[in-house]
C-alpha cells in the first residue's frame, strides 16, 4: 500500500508540472484575483495558479505565490503579473516567463533558475530580464523600472 501511495504522489506531482497548475498561493492579504479570458476568481491561501492567468493585487494587498520548482514570487499592492509560461521538467526544456505589467515583485529563485539560469525570465513594458541570481526585486514606475526609494516619494 505504501508503494502505491508514493507512486500516486509522484504521478500527481508530475501531472501538476506537465499540464496542470503552475503553483499555488502561499499567503495573501486584501484583494487578490486571478483573471483569464475575462473571468475573475478570488485567490486565497492554497488556491492553484495557472499559465495564462493574470494575477492582480488591489490597494493595500499582496500575494506570495509558490511555483512548482519551489520559486517564490511576492506581488506588491496594485500589481499585475501574467504567468506566460511555466514548464518545469528538471531538464533543458524548463522555461518560465512572467510578465510584470504594473506594480512590483520580489522573486526568490527555485530549482529552475538555479539549474538552468537562462530559462527564467521576467518581462516588463520596458525590459526583459533573465533571473540569474537567487533573489531580486523590481518595481515599475510608469514607463521605467525604479527603486523602492523612488516609490516612497
Amino acid at each position: 500500500m505504501k508503494g502505491f501511495v508514493q507512486g500516486l504522489l509522484v504521478f500527481a506531482s508530475s501531472f501538476a508540472v506537465a499540464g496542470g497548475n503552475s503553483g499555488m498561493v502561499l499567503t495573501s492579504r486584501g484583494t487578490v484575483t486571478a483573471e483569464i479570458s475575462g473571468e475573475q476568481r478570488p485567490l486565497q491561501q492554497g488556491d492553484d495558479i495557472f499559465v495564462n492567468e493574470r494575477i492582480l493585487t488591489g490597494d493595500k494587498s499582496f500575494v506570495v505565490l509558490q511555483f512548482v520548482d519551489g520559486a517564490k514570487v511576492s506581488l506588491l499592492s496594485n500589481s499585475a503579473m501574467v504567468i506566460e509560461k511555466y514548464l518545469y521538467y528538471e531538464s533543458e526544456q524548463d522555461a518560465a516567463i512572467l510578465s510584470l505589467e504594473a506594480g512590483g515583485l520580489r522573486i526568490i529563485a527555485g530549482a529552475m533558475a538555479k539549474s538552468n539560469p537562462g530559462s527564467y525570465k521576467v518581462r516588463t513594458p520596458v525590459a526583459l530580464m533573465v533571473v540569474r541570481g537567487s533573489e531580486f526585486a523590481m518595481m515599475l514606475c510608469g514607463d521605467r523600472i525604479c527603486t523602492e526609494d523612488e516609490t516612497q516619494n
